[in-house]
């Protein structure tokens, strides 16, 4: 609740009249909340998931007239991959929504990996019976000796410092890990090319770590449980020589390492690039909790932390719908209540306003209990308590 606690008396009112302040916190002290509305939010039915979900038990698929119905022009001309491009982006160019790419997409059984598309491929509109498709056209033989890199769902740029380097760790973990005791000259920070020395002492079994902070807490956007703890990557640790301590080198540093920090072993790229986007077929319903390395908000192309994670059926590829959450406002033209005192109530009923959808994001890596998303789309700039959930049926943005 927002207290107006130091606010004069006088002008609270007045703040509330020209819309600068909500009237019930004015008049009671506190801002309305959910708990407060006499519309509470309906769980996610799996009746408004969309139709033709990859993932899970498909509904159905799309009819021949919706699939139609999907295309922006069914005249457009063929695509011709460029570096750079993903797959959502060459989604986007053919249709309305690009969450069918994956009910749209066909196969050609005469094209080696047609599921994989390369800078220089032609995409184009077939049709498969009565139904249009979009399918890679034929490629000359000579292209199968050396073949770029395949588009990927993502710019793999983008999140490959998420991939190998920042982790999640719980409490427990952090407080097991070797430690940077100090550094060779006695400075406060160190970086790149300077010696440090750890303990526990390692036993030389394992050459390079990462050296992490613990950052900040995940919470559960909802319940407040705690989740963990983001590990913040700050460069890498080679063993020198065993003993205790264990002498290490720092190298590749991209933030100042300090006393404290920990060693963890480095993690593989956790990204396969064969993943494509789809739609979770059964509710996923998120919380935006963390904008790692922002301030207040982010945009396209970015990264944010949502509070599920595998253990809520989470994986890479799955594409969730970013909504504004609906505020909580005063009818004020509706009859008030009458207490059991006979007074009429001093304020009208809070009504939840409907959520609003703002964009789009890719899980790209999932822990037990988070995941790490790359917004792919956004109308208007993303914040922590955002919601994350999976498209419902007819939502466009």
């Amino acid at each position: 609740m927002r207290s107006t606690k130091g606010l004069p008396l006088a002008l609270a009112p007045a703040l509330a009249l020209v819309g600068l302040m909500p009237l019930t916190a004015s008049l009671t002290g506190c801002a309305l909340t959910e708990d407060d509305v006499v519309n509470p939010r309906e769980p996610m039915s799996a009746d408004a998931l969309p139709l033709g979900a990859e993932r899970g038990p498909v509904k159905r698929t799309l009819s021949a007239e919706e699939t139609r119905d999907q295309f922006r022009d069914l005249s457009a001309e063929d695509y011709v991959v460029k570096k750079g491009d993903t797959l959502w982006s060459i989604a986007n160019h053919f249709l309305k929504d690009p969450y069918y790419w994956p009910e749209i997409w066909y196969a050609n059984s005469e094209i080696a990996n047609p599921h994989r598309i390369y800078p220089g491929d032609r995409i184009q509109i077939v049709f498969v019976g009565d139904r249009p498709r979009l399918s890679v056209g034929l490629r000359p033989h000579i292209r199968y000796e050396s073949l770029p890199p395949a588009v990927t769902a993502v710019p793999l740029d983008l999140v490959r410092p998420f991939l190998t380097h920042d982790q999640v760790m719980n409490e427990d973990e952090f407080e097991a890990a070797p430690y940077i005791l100090a550094n060779r000259e006695g400075s406060i920070h160190a970086s790149s090319g300077d010696t440090a020395y750890v303990r526990p002492p390692l036993d030389g079994s394992q050459q390079r770590f990462a050296v992490v902070e613990q950052g900040e807490a995940l919470v559960d956007g909802r319940t407040d449980e705690h989740l963990g703890y983001r590990a913040i990557f700050k460069g890498e640790a080679n063993v020198v020589e065993t003993g205790d301590p264990t002498t290490v080198k720092l190298e590749d540093t991209v933030r100042e390492v300090n006393e404290g920090d920990r060693l963890v072993e480095m993690t593989e790229e956790a990204f396969d690039r064969d993943v494509t986007p789809q739609i979770p077929a059964f509710p996923i319903d998120a919380t935006i909790i963390l904008l790692p390395d922002a301030i207040t908000q982010v945009g396209s192309q970015q990264v944010v932390v949502i509070d599920r994670g595998s253990e809520s059926g989470v994986t890479a590829g799955d594409l969730l719908q970013i909504s504004k959450r609906g505020r909580v406002v005063e009818d004020r033209f509706a009859e008030r209540d009458t207490g059991e005192d006979g007074r009429e109530a001093t304020h009208g009923p809070a009504v939840l306003l409907p959520d609003h959808p703002i964009g789009t994001a890719m899980v790209f890596r999932a822990y037990d209990r988070v995941s790490y998303a790359l917004v792919i789309k956004a109308t208007q700039p993303v914040h922590e308590g955002d919601l994350a959930q999976t498209p419902v049926q007819g939502s466009r943005l």
